[in-house]
């Protein structure tokens, strides 16, 4: 049997209906590392989500709109033109809470790295240009454009994964990581000191969150190789 992996999509108002967004390329390269996509719709009814979670064997917390900056005690400014809907924050708040307690192989991308961060009691520069000296290019347009090497902590699972203690990712965002918790450890920044690897201080819970995209990474050592990871670690 191929483990169930849910995907946590974005959550979009509209006039004439509501609607969960996921790409397919997080479906795809679920399915190439041998997992079965399930989307989580936006349940809200904690009971019913936790349900639902309970039945799956992985879970990946995928990219999205920026993270309001109310879950992080600031007010949204100019710098945050884009914040998410709150039912997705909502949402993912207890998907990550129910997953953190119960220890469920997680994948953390991009957003999902800060969501992390945040809902563990970290906090986030809501504009890199603005609020970084002398950052890297992080993000050109809408795509995944932009590159730079992330610098891996010996000895962290990233390192052991890859064989590598630098990797080249693409980089697709303009808030970035800023306060960490005592709970997660930094193991990997690009050169400007940006965090771009978070890792649990407790190595039995088993999630990774990276702040590039694997799922559209050519370079399978930072891109399929995570949802491989993830898969494996369902399947105990």
């Amino acid at each position: 049997m191929k483990p169930l992996i849910g995907l946590s999509p974005s959550y979009y108002e509209h006039k004439e209906m509501d609607r969960s967004i996921l790409g397919k390329s997080y479906t795809d390269s679920v399915q190439q590392a041998g997992g079965l996509p399930v989307l989580i719709p936006p349940i809200i009814e904690q009971n019913d989500l936790a349900q639902l979670i309970q039945k799956l064997d992985g879970i990946i917390l995928t990219g999205g709109d920026d993270l309001h900056p109310m879950y992080y005690g600031e007010t949204s400014d100019p710098l945050t033109p884009k914040p998410f809907h709150l039912r997705r924050g909502e949402h993912d708040k207890q998907i990550f809470e129910y997953i953190w307690k119960h220890k469920k192989p997680t994948l953390a991308i991009c957003l999902g790295m800060q969501e992390v961060n945040v809902f563990l009691g970290g906090s986030l520069y809501q504009d890199i240009p603005a609020q970084v000296d002398n950052p890297l290019v992080h993000k050109i347009g809408d795509w995944f454009e932009a590159r730079h090497a992330v610098t891996l902590e010996e000895g962290s699972f990233l390192h052991q994964l890859t064989g590598q203690l630098e990797v080249d990712a693409n980089s697709a965002h303009h808030q970035a990581v800023k306060d960490v918790p005592d709970a997660l450890r930094v193991t990997g920044r690009s050169a400007d000191g940006l965090i771009e690897v978070l890792e649990p201080e407790n190595k039995s819970i088993p999630l990774v969150a990276v702040q590039w995209h694997p799922e559209s990474e050519t370079n399978d050592v930072i891109g399929l190789d995570l949802f491989k990871w993830l898969v494996s670690e369902s399947r105990k």
